[in-house]
C-alpha cells in the first residue's frame, strides 16, 4: 500500500492549470488591494491674493492671470511667471510640486501654496 502511495506522488503533478489561476488572481487582489491602500489623492493648488482666492487641481494643467503676476500650473507643477514686483522672488523660487511647498509675493499680497497629503511628511518624521 505505501508504494502505490509513493508512485502517485511520483506521478502527480506538481501544479495543475487551476492552482496558476488561482495564484494569478491572489497576486492581482494583492496587487490593487496595496494600490487603494497607498495611492494618494491628488493635490490642490491653493491660489490667495486680494482679489482671487482658489483651489486647483495639482494634476491639471491651468494658467491663472491675478493682476501682478500670473500662475502657471504644468505636468504636476506650479510656477509664477510676469510678476510685477521689483525683485521678482517668486520667479526665481522656481517651480514646486509637493504638498506643504509655497511661493509667496510679499509686495503683491499673493500666497500660493501646495495642499494635500504627501512625501514630507515621511520626510520631516
Amino acid at each position: 500500500m505505501n508504494e502505490d502511495r509513493i508512485k502517485s506522488v511520483k506521478n502527480s503533478k506538481p501544479f495543475t492549470v487551476l492552482d496558476i489561476i488561482v495564484a494569478v488572481i491572489l497576486l492581482i487582489a494583492v496587487g490593487i488591494a496595496i494600490w487603494l491602500i497607498y495611492r494618494t489623492p491628488p493635490a490642490t493648488v491653493k491660489i490667495v491674493s486680494p482679489n482671487y482666492r482658489d483651489e486647483v487641481r495639482l494634476d491639471r494643467n491651468a494658467v491663472i492671470e491675478l493682476e501682478a503676476l500670473t500662475v502657471v500650473i504644468e505636468d504636476g507643477c506650479v510656477y509664477v511667471t510676469g510678476s510685477t514686483c521689483r525683485d521678482g522672488t517668486c520667479e526665481h523660487i522656481g517651480k514646486i510640486s509637493r504638498a506643504g511647498q509655497s511661493i509667496v509675493c510679499l509686495p503683491n499680497e499673493v500666497v500660493i501654496s501646495i495642499v494635500g497629503l504627501s512625501d514630507l511628511v515621511w520626510e520631516v518624521g
